[in-house]
């Protein structure tokens, strides 16, 4: 997959499929628009292309436009994902207050048409674009006519009669509902992220964890409570058990990301790892002992290797 972060620098390198859009997770509602992509870029011996934007554009809109929104992806785990699924081209346009301010038809007929070489466009049944979303399906059809360009509208992908969405998705993990998201997502929730030092208590309390900081202040990290995880370092996953909180046995107003790995015994300070999120065990509590604690923890460590036993059943 070809990979562009500059569309100045773009130009037609032959007709092309295109899908526009900021497919935070990549969940099944946006694979059924890329496959549509991928089906019409073959039929005509096209270039399959999707559009995105770093950063998310809730996070540049002026405040009265936008939402407190925690992200699914970042870009690197976006790029990553599709590279997966068969994409010819990927261009990551930057997308600011200019970029915005951009109208609907100057994005499709100057960018799309003229720079990318859109012949075919894929979009979501309530896709909007363009300066104030002003941009639809209806503006596409006229645009199309008067261009010469198709346009294919994909129905949304449903579960138990709700649409998936990115927005469901966030509300399951904010809940903590890992499985949910999951299922929507077609794959497990995924947090990558640099292991900080810790204050040790862990090691004191004998569960030794690994203190996760996520890449991106603004990765949604799942509701706070107890996880069966597993971690991704140096090429190699491992079962692990993760919690989420604030630590309210010790009273402490820092929200952390613990993640205790099973028959684990390397040092991964300051190493790179991925956290996978498999299932929710129990929701976090205040223990008015440390051997209650202890226990507990155990007890945890147990439940998530049932876990993930029952799994591979």
């Amino acid at each position: 997959m070809d990979i562009f972060w500059d569309i100045k620098g773009i130009y037609p390198q032959r007709e092309c499929a295109v899908t526009v859009g900021t497919f935070d997770g990549v969940h099944l509602g946006h694979r059924q628009i890329i496959n549509k992509v991928l089906e019409t870029a073959k039929r005509n011996k096209n270039l399959s292309t999707l559009v995105t934007f770093e950063p998310h554009p809730q996070l540049v809109l002026p405040k009265n436009e936008r939402t407190d929104i925690r992200i699914l992806s970042t870009v690197d785990e976006k790029i990553e994902l599709l590279t997966e699924i068969g994409l010819d081209r990927l261009v990551v346009a930057n997308f600011t207050s200019a970029f915005a301010a951009l109208s609907a038809q100057e994005f499709v007929v100057d960018f799309l048409k003229k720079k990318l070489g859109m012949t075919h466009i894929v979009i979501g049944h309530d896709h909007a674009f363009g300066r104030g979303r002003e941009g639809n399906i209806g503006l596409l059809n006229r645009l199309g006519k008067e261009y010469d360009f198709e346009v294919f509208e994909v129905e949304p992908v449903m579960e138990n009669h709700k649409i998936i969405s990115s927005t469901v998705i966030r509300e399951a993990l904010l809940d903590g509902n890992v499985n949910k998201a999951n299922k929507y997502l077609g794959r497990q929730y995924s947090l990558g992220g640099r292991v900080v030092k810790g204050d040790g208590r862990g090691r004191e309390l004998g569960t030794p964890t690994a203190n996760i900081r996520p890449f991106s202040q603004y990765k949604l990290v799942p509701d706070v409570g107890i996880y069966a995880t597993r971690l991704k370092f140096d090429r190699q996953i491992y079962d692990s058990v993760t919690y989420i909180g604030k630590r309210p046995t010790f009273n402490l107003e820092q929200k952390v990301v613990e993640t205790h790995i099973f028959d684990f015994n390397t040092e991964l300070y300051e190493k790179e790892v991925v956290l996978y999120f498999y299932g929710f065990i129990r929701k976090d509590a205040r223990f008015d002992s440390l051997q209650k604690l202890v226990n507990q923890i155990a007890q945890d460590k147990m439940n998530a290797i049932e876990f993930f036993k029952s799994q591979s059943k």
